[in-house]
């Protein structure tokens, strides 16, 4: 009787099991209901989206990078050429901390923290599906580290991919270019679409004119991968189509005399056909190693280069605008003959000055030349003779004449970057000063623009193609450095078509010889400003030029701070009668043209002789 439970007992115990037997239920309903309403809301909701998740997460589709067009010289030498190098590439929707992830990269000594602002700034700019570069050019050990994080770095890989080399250093650094990441601007320019964001583009000179041409065509490529991302097959592959090739006007040869011939200098040489315009040698010197650039400077490393006093990276052949000083006087001369300003058998005395009305300072000569005609002034570089050539044809009929000579204007060389110089007249002066004082146009400043100085500013580039008018009387073809494109698919190549620009027709050729004789015996003549600089009865028509840099009394060349010393400058062509080939220097600070640039030129015409003349433009 001692187990036996009361009725008041069992009733309890019955509450308490159908309590926990309620509750449980309860509990039970609860969680399928949430169970049910989940599988409704994936199954029904969102079956769309996770469908299409679910296909991507098995098969992914990669673009495949086109490999870039090579560019060669004339002669089939290659300037620009594609070479494997290991990268570090990124998607960035595959990883989970992005800013964590590169501090890591940093921490491990694959990246450099001062470049982490700028690879966040990509990211935001670009695709969050498109891979991205995180770092090219990786050394072994660099990849060993990689190697050995790989599970801590998701969304990171290293691919092998064709990077851009220039074979031939700084050489032909300010023609070709360099390469660069692709940026939201390049996007503004070119078809995204031919991009996958793994290659570079080009960023400037022929790198950057003819980018539509060297770029290919990227592929595609369908993988299936595994829940880890790891490649379990090729489902299915779209090739590239790769870049054209293309083929400049320029001689390697030339290039080279040009580039040794100023090394430790600043300045440009420029050497052009004057038959056809193609451009056989362009230097713009100090220079820069464009692989390096492509591959990938360090912040620091570009601020520095990007910082260099000298400006390596500034294209003086095209870009550089100097007072042309001296050079412009053949041209000169021919107008005052033109114009009838000037008797080329008369002989003006010079006495080392020349005198205004109501000036309080003469305008002086380099040296007192004694009497002299045309043909000797330009021998000789009077500049008396051009002072008073200059009053006489005024500022508005000398102005309008050079222009004649596409001074002041782009020549259009399919190089991009080019600036246009300056001729000043009235008008120039009115426009670009703000005082009325300032606006006027006073006689002295005349004087001066009739020896080069002053407000006058031209190119390398158009002196060279000045001087081509002079060199054929009258003509020229239109400056080129594209010679042809060999295009993917076509069999003959797409050669560029010489354009020939009619500037002075109506001169007498009585003129053109007696500017012809001048330039002449600055070469072969005794008191000639390059004599001795040649070799004797060298068969080149020349002049020299020196530009002031500075306005203060000439001191010692030891005692000038070379900032401020004079440019010097030389245009010339050879043979006289027959020009093959017109080449213009430019030496910044190098003391006048004489010292600084005729020894350069004579380089280049010896060289141009060397290579057999007339066979070097007729090569390839």
């Amino acid at each position: 009787m001692g187990n036996f439970k009361t009725k008041q007992t069992q009733e309890a115990e019955r509450s308490v099991f159908l309590n926990r037997i309620l509750f449980s239920s309860l509990a039970i309903l609860i969680l399928g209901g949430l169970i049910i309403t989940r599988l409704v809301y994936l199954m029904v909701i969102q079956t769309d989206d996770l469908s299409l998740r679910s296909i991507n997460n098995t098969l992914r589709t990669q673009s495949i990078p086109a490999p870039r067009g090579l560019i060669y010289d004339r002669n089939n030498q290659v300037i620009a050429e594609n070479k494997p190098k290991f990268q570090m590439e990124m998607i960035p929707e595959q990883v989970n901390e992005l800013q964590n992830s590169l501090v890591y990269l940093t921490e491990l000594g694959i990246l450099n923290e001062n470049e982490i602002p700028i690879i966040q700034e990509r990211v935001r700019k670009n695709y969050q599906f498109k891979s991205i570069v995180i770092k090219r050019d990786l050394n072994e050990k660099e990849i060993a580290i990689y190697a050995n994080n790989r599970m801590l770095l998701k969304g990171f890989d290293i691919k092998s991919r064709l990077t851009r080399n220039y074979p031939q250093g700084e050489i032909y650094a300010h023609v070709v270019g360099y390469m660069g990441s692709i940026s939201s601007n390049d996007f503004q320019r070119f078809d995204p679409s031919f991009y996958t964001g793994k290659e570079q583009i080009g960023k400037s000179a022929i790198e950057r004119e003819y980018e539509h041409v060297l770029r290919g065509i990227p592929g595609k490529q369908k993988l299936l991968v595994n829940v880890r991302g790891r490649v379990m097959d090729e489902v299915e592959k779209e090739a590239f189509t790769s870049g054209n090739n293309i083929v400049l006007t320029l001689n390697s040869e030339l290039q080279k005399t040009a580039y040794e011939s100023m090394a430790g200098k600043k300045g440009s040489v420029v050497a052009m056909d004057p038959r056809n315009g193609e451009i056989l040698a362009m230097i713009s010197m100090p220079s820069f190693d464009p692989t390096a650039i492509s591959l990938g400077l360090s912040q620091s490393e570009f601020n520095k280069l990007n910082g260099n006093k000298k400006r390596p990276l500034f294209n003086r052949a095209i870009a550089g605008q100097y007072p042309p000083g001296s050079t412009v006087k053949p041209m000169l001369a021919l107008g005052a003959l033109d114009m009838g300003v000037v008797d080329s058998d008369y002989y003006l005395p010079c006495e080392g000055e020349f005198k205004l009305p109501n000036y309080s300072r003469p305008f002086g000569d380099w040296a007192t030349h004694g009497s002299v005609n045309t043909k000797r002034a330009i021998q000789a570089s009077c500049d008396v003779y051009f002072y008073e050539s200059a009053v006489e044809m005024g500022i508005e009929r000398m102005s309008a004449f050079l222009k004649k000579f596409n001074l002041g204007e782009k020549t259009k060389l399919d190089l991009g970057s080019e600036k246009e110089g300056l001729v000043p007249n009235q008008e120039w002066k009115r426009n670009n000063f703000e005082s009325k004082q300032n606006q006027n146009w006073y006689l002295g400043e005349t004087v001066i623009a009739g020896i080069g100085q002053g407000y006058m500013l031209a190119t390398p580039l158009q002196l060279a193609y000045a001087t081509s008018i002079i060199a054929n009387r009258g003509y020229a073809y239109k400056p080129h450095i594209l010679k042809q494109m060999n295009l993917n698919g076509i069999s003959e190549a797409s050669h560029t078509q010489s354009q020939r620009i009619d500037h002075l027709m109506n001169i007498d050729e009585k003129y053109w010889d007696i500017v012809f004789d001048g330039m002449n015996a600055v070469v072969n003549e005794q008191r000639g400003t390059a004599y001795g600089v040649f070799p004797k009865n060298s068969d080149i028509a020349g002049k020299t030029g020196t530009s002031q840099v500075f306005s203060m009394d000439k001191r010692s060349g030891d005692d000038m701070p070379e900032e401020l010393r004079d440019h010097g400058l030389f245009i010339g062509f050879a043979p006289i009668n027959n020009p093959e080939i017109v080449v213009a220097v430019i030496v910044e600070n190098g003391g006048g043209g004489r010292v600084a640039a005729a020894p350069v030129a004579e380089k280049m015409f010896s060289k141009f002789l060397e290579l057999g003349g007339i066979k070097v433009a007729q090569s390839n």
